[in-house]
């Protein structure tokens, strides 16, 4: 007799569902490193522009005008990477709730398949035994019923 489940199907869900959970936010997870990645590359980039504006020579109007803009732009763009960091991170967590339940509902289903295999082993287990028994048991009425008519034919001879 072969090992059934009877939430097989159920548990090949839960599986599904466990795995698009952690590739959601692996992918998440890439999202905000990149998104670090810019975040610091352009505060370096500020920094050293920075740096370069005020330790360098005197610029023409024309150059310091157009470095304070980037500057300006520079700006924006690391405060919007920061809200973007911020808005990542946060729908991050919101994924990892949602794999740490889909990994809590996978594992109910496996354990409840465990259980159901440790008993389906136990009671095949006990059929095999009983199965012994009554061949044991059959072998020795045989031998017993063998003996007997053995005995009953030196009695009668």
């Amino acid at each position: 007799m072969r090992f059934q489940f009877q939430l097989e199907g159920l548990l090949r869900v839960r599986r599904l569902l466990e795995q698009q959970a952690r590739e959601r936010l692996e992918e998440s997870m890439i999202e905000i490193r990149t998104i670090e990645r810019r975040l610091t590359e352009a505060i370096q980039w500020n920094e050293q522009t920075a740096r370069t504006r005020s330790e360098g020579a005197p610029l023409p109007a024309a150059e310091l005008q157009f470095v304070e803009s980037v500057l300006l732009q520079t700006k924006a763009a690391i405060a919007d990477c920061q809200r973007r960091k911020q808005s990542a991170e946060q729908r991050a967590a919101e994924l990892r709730e949602a794999y740490l339940l889909a990994r809590l509902e996978r594992k109910t289903v496996s354990t409840l398949r465990e259980n159901a295999l440790r008993q389906f082993q136990i009671e095949q287990s006990r059929r095999e035994q009983n199965q012994l028994d009554e061949i044991f048991l059959g072998k020795l009425i045989h031998a017993r019923n063998s003996g007997q008519q053995t005995s009953d034919m030196a009695k009668t001879e």
